[in-house]
C-alpha cells in the first residue's frame, strides 16, 4: 500500500470505513484510550516546532498495520508473528499479517513486539446499541473480551473474491484483486493498493515513480547503502513494512525518522 500524504486532508473517511468494515464497537467516550478500539489512527504532526507563521503546516498521517515482513520477504518474520506462542497472528497466502481472535489468548507478546502499535487490546467486552446490530458486517467475527486485534488489509474481502474466482474457474490466487475498505473511502485517491510482488501493478509503477518522495514510517535503515543494509540485518531482524507514505514536504521525511 501507498498512501500521498500530501493528498491526504484528515477528513477521517478511511478510519470511518474501516471501523464499519471491521465491527468496531462505538463508545460514548472515545478519549478513553483503554477502552477505545481502533484498527486505523490518524496521526496530526506539525512542524510549529522548528517552522513559525507563514510558514507552519499540518499533515495528518493514517497509521493502521503497517504490514511488515523482516529481513527476508521469501520467509517473512514479522516481529509479532515471532512471539506469539498461539500462532494467533501468522502471514497468510495472501501475503497480510493476520489475527485470529478465537485463537488469542490475551498475552499480548504480539502488542508489545509491534514497533508501530498498530495492535489493539479488548479490554472490555465489545457492545453495539440499538440498529448497530443490524449493520455488523457478517464476513468479521466479534472479538470478544481479552484478545488483540488489529488491521488485516480486510483481507476477509481477499477470501470473497478469491472463492469467487474459484468458482469461475480461476485457481491462481495472485490472480485476486480486491480493494480495502479504507481505500475504497478515500474522496482523494490517496490510498494505492496493490501487489508488491508485481512490477506491473499500479503500486510497484506509483513506488518507481516516486521514489523521491516515498519513505517508511521508522524505518531508517532505508537511508543506507545496500552494503551496510546488510550488514545490519545479520545482527538484527528489522520490521520491513509494506506500506509507503508519499510526500514532497522534507519536513515529514525528517520527523518520521525520529531521530
Amino acid at each position: 500500500m501507498a498512501i500521498d500524504l500530501d493528498k491526504c486532508t484528515g477528513c477521517g473517511a478511511c478510519a470511518i470505513a474501516c471501523a464499519q468494515e471491521n465491527n468496531m464497537p462505538i463508545f460514548e467516550d472515545d478519549s478513553d484510550i483503554p477502552k477505545r478500539v481502533s484498527f486505523l489512527e490518524l496521526m496530526k504532526v506539525t512542524n510549529d516546532r522548528d517552522a513559525k507563521y507563514p510558514d507552519v503546516e499540518v499533515c495528518y498521517i493514517p497509521k493502521m498495520c503497517q504490514q511488515c515482513e523482516g529481513n527476508d520477504p521469501k520467509n517473512p518474520k514479522p516481529p509479532c508473528v515471532s512471539v506469539c506462542p498461539v500462532v494467533a497472528t501468522d502471514v497468510g497466502d495472501d501475503g497480510i499479517v493476520s489475527q485470529v481472535w478465537s485463537r488469542c489468548i490475551g498475552c499480548r507478546y504480539c502488542q508489545a513486539s509491534c514497533p508501530y502499535e498498530a495492535r489493539a487490546f479488548n479490554w472490555w467486552k465489545p457492545r453495539y446499541e440499538g440498529d448497530f446490530k443490524n449493520s455488523l458486517n457478517p464476513e468479521v467475527s466479534i472479538a470478544s473480551r481479552g484478545t488483540v486485534v488489529k488491521c488485516q488489509f480486510c483481507s476477509h474481502i481477499w477470501k470473497r473474491e478469491r472463492d469467487r474466482a474459484v468458482e469461475n474457474g480461476v485457481l491462481d490466487i495472485n490472480a485476486v484483486t480486491y480493494t480495502p475498505a479504507c481505500v475504497a473511502s478515500c474522496p482523494t485517491k490517496a490510498f494505492v493498493f496493490g501487489d508488491l510482488n508485481d512490477p506491473d501493478s499500479e503500486l510497484c509503477r506509483l513506488l518507481e515513480k516516486e521514489k523521491d518522495r516515498k519513505f517508511r514510517l521508522v524505518h531508517t535503515i532505508d537511508e543506507k547503502d545496500e552494503k551496510t543494509r546488510e550488514k545490519l540485518m545479520h545482527i538484527k531482524n528489522f520490521p520491513n513494512p509494506k506500506v509507503y507514505y508519499l510526500t514532497s514536504k522534507a519536513w515529514i521525511r525528517e520527523m518520521m525518522r525520529f531521530k
